[in-house]
Formats: C-alpha cells, sequence, structure tokens
C-alpha cells in the first residue's frame, strides 16, 4: 500500500489519540489549552506538519506483527514530544513563525511558552501508560517509556 495511502488511514486515528491525550484531565487547562491547541493546528487551520514519526511507529508495529492501533499511545506520545521541542526551539531561536504563522511565545509570551512546552512534555510521558490498555505487557510498556526518556535525553 502506497504511503499516501496508508497515512489517510492511519494519521487521522494519530490526531484522535493526540487530542485524547491532551484533553484527558479531569480539570481543562481552559486558555492554556488554546496554546497547545494553536500549536499542534487544532484551531485556526494551520498545517499540523507531516506526522511522519508517530506514522513509523504504528508501521514498525505493524511490521514486528501487531496490529498498528497497538502503537497508538507510543505513536501519540512521539508526535508530543516533537511538538513540545518545536515550542521551545521557537523560543531558542527566537523564531517568530513556524508554518507561516506566528509561534505559541511570540503570541502568548516567552513564560506561558515555556510552560505551555511543559505541558505537552508531560502529556507526552503520560500517553505511553495507556499501552497495557492495549494490550502491551507492563514491562514492554515500562520499558518503552524509559526508551522515550533516554531519547529525550539524548
Amino acid at each position: 500500500m502506497p504511503l499516501s495511502e496508508l497515512a489517510a488511514v492511519y494519521l487521522p486515528a494519530v490526531e484522535d489519540e493526540m487530542r485524547r491525550v491532551v484533553g484527558a484531565r479531569p480539570e481543562p487547562f481552559g486558555d492554556f489549552d488554546r496554546m497547545l491547541f494553536y500549536h499542534l493546528g487544532w484551531i485556526n487551520g494551520a498545517n499540523t506538519g507531516k506526522r511522519v514519526r508517530p506514522l513509523l511507529a504504528m508501521l514498525c508495529c505493524e511490521a514486528a506483527g501487531g496490529p498498528w492501533q497497538r502503537a497508538m499511545p507510543l505513536a501519540a506520545a512521539i508526535e508530543l514530544i516533537h511538538n513540545f521541542s518545536l515550542i521551545h526551539d521557537d523560543i531558542q531561536d527566537n523564531s517568530p513563525t513556524r508554518r507561516g504563522r506566528a509561534t505559541v511565545w511570540s503570541k502568548w509570551g516567552m513564560p506561558q511558552a515555556i510552560n505551555a512546552g511543559d505541558a505537552m512534555f508531560t502529556l507526552a510521558h503520560l500517553a505511553p501508560h495507556k499501552l497495557t490498555a492495549q494490550g502491551v505487557d507492563p514491562r514492554v510498556a515500562l520499558w518503552v517509556l524509559e526508551q522515550l526518556d533516554e531519547t529525550c535525553l539524548a
């Protein structure tokens, strides 16, 4: 199956999973959610990027013999980590725009953008805990979270 067809099936599922991860709190962040949703392209119709990283996670799961849906929590985590790094990168580089529109820091200020990036980082680290609900052995899920943390540190 061509990559474009795979992306048409897998990527809407990633978006749904990311929305569950970002919105899965007892108390919404209110205006703070707007920063996360804005950066992720869920409001104001922005380009969301290619989402290649989560697509690769799902394809690897399928190639190893598992259903691609099992990788959804990890795929969401990987994409959220990437987007956290973009928020912080925009601050470090003093970039006023990303994907053709204002960056989070240029709209809400650096302190709030740092908070938004940190929140996205934390949400990304909560996502792999849902791997066990997908049938992943808890020891494997813990190893996956360790690998995610090691990768972030590297």
